[in-house]
């Protein structure tokens, strides 16, 4: 049998070139080539595609992986020294929203509770008579976030009662449960270990939102 040389030829002109020397009644098809798309490389991104879409996995992402209880070790220490004493999980309910536009919308929401509490001139009040609060991102079912609120304590009561009816005026098919923080050590620790209980390097510190940087206030 002739020996062909097949260099500088495709796989199916080399296999159109087989059949007709052989006299084959075989048929050429086309080869199916999936190709990977590239995908960003940021936690985010990872979380919702398969592994084996990941490109530079060892380069990219096992570094983060090596160092995740460094960097979950020192988010919680953030948190311990973040005062608070309202938990509140705050519930969109809603498919694909995304990290940015929920920014926005705890924007509104913190106007809004600063009106309620401070009533008309709340805008021109000092930053300290507000409520100052942290959101921290959990990707579940839906994407909602674990918060932290330090309340004045002459604003509990109205904090307590009208914020969850705020949040529903806002966004209807959302929720916000919320509990007041006792006052033993142990359950503040609690609070803020469970908020930060699926730490992912780098998504959960770039999607944590602090109302300090909404208003451009230290």
């Amino acid at each position: 049998m002739p020996v062909f040389n097949t260099s500088g030829f495709g796989v199916l002109e080399i296999v159109t070139a087989l059949n007709t020397f052989m006299e084959l009644d075989m048929p050429t098809t086309e080869l199916d080539v999936i190709r990977l798309r590239a995908v960003p490389m940021n936690v985010e991104r990872l979380m919702k595609r398969p592994m084996a879409d990941v490109h530079n996995y060892v380069s990219e992402v096992v570094p983060l992986l090596r160092l995740y209880g460094n960097y979950k070790h020192a988010f919680v220490e953030g948190l311990k020294r973040t005062p608070g004493n309202f938990y509140a999980v705050a519930n969109f309910n809603l498919v694909d929203v995304e990290p940015e536009w929920c920014k926005h919308q705890f924007n509104l929401f913190d106007m809004k509770i600063a009106r309620l509490l401070l009533k008309r001139n709340w805008s021109k009040r000092p930053n300290s008579e507000r409520p100052q609060w942290i959101a921290v991102p959990e990707q579940a079912s839906y994407l909602h976030y674990n918060m932290l609120w330090d309340v004045p304590l002459e604003h509990h009561e109205a904090f307590y009662r009208e914020a969850p009816g705020i949040w529903r005026g806002m966004i209807p098919a959302g929720q916000f449960h919320i509990q007041r923080i006792g006052d033993d050590p142990g359950e503040g620790i609690a609070t803020r270990l469970y908020s930060a209980k699926t730490f992912h390097p780098r998504w959960t510190v770039e999607n944590t939102i602090m109302s300090r940087e909404l208003r451009g206030k230290k």
